[in-house]
């Protein structure tokens, strides 16, 4: 939730409560008719909360796998999930970086319901707010597989590389350090 659309609600809410007292203390219909219109506003600065899906290893833990496979030249990560798990209108699809586990020697029996996909390096971005998680784009994802022979619900597995991953780690960090620089720099002005 943006800060515009955190005091938007936060000033909706109110404007509400206000008129609904002035309604009352005035005894007055016509501002508890102005006061009615204002949940509509109120609704639409809501947060929209399915606007992104949040897959934590340790509780989705039989329904999403996300492991290290490190047997060619360059290493992957590869997230499996059951068909149907990723929610496609949602705009991101985050992971945490410590629910990573190491290649235990755990191999899975394809089918003929099940693809694959690539997630390449400008498909990741760091979540702005929470240290840790990675979002994976999932319209560019979707658009992605418009020309593929499969449909995102027949995908049951991200295949990550491991260098796109540490790429979007780094920034993080940067990012993390570079918001602790400004917050030193404002307690010493202060």
């Amino acid at each position: 939730m943006s800060k515009k659309q955190s005091w938007l609600l936060i000033m909706y809410t109110f404007v509400f409560l206000a008129l609904i007292g002035v309604a009352i203390w005035l005894q007055s219909e016509l501002y508890l008719y102005a006061a009615s219109a204002l949940p509509i506003l109120i609704v639409m600065a809501l947060p929209d909360i399915r606007q992104h899906q949040y897959i934590r290893g340790s509780k989705d833990l039989k329904a999403v796998r996300i492991h290290k496979q490190s047997d060619g030249e360059s290493p992957l990560v590869i997230m499996s999930f059951p068909p149907g798990f990723v929610r496609w209108n949602c705009k991101k699809l985050f992971f945490h970086l410590n629910d990573i586990q190491a290649n235990t020697g755990f191999t899975e029996k394809p089918s003929e319901q099940q693809a694959s996909l690539s997630v390449l390096g400008f498909d990741l971005s760091v979540h702005p707010s929470k240290t840790g998680w990675i979002g994976i784009d999932l319209d560019q994802l979707a658009l992605r597989t418009a020309n593929l022979s499969y449909t995102t619900d027949e995908i049951t597995r991200f295949v990550i590389p491991v260098q796109d991953l540490e790429e979007a780690a780094i920034q993080m960090m940067s990012s993390k350090t570079h918001s602790m620089g400004k917050s030193k720099s404002k307690s010493i002005s202060a």
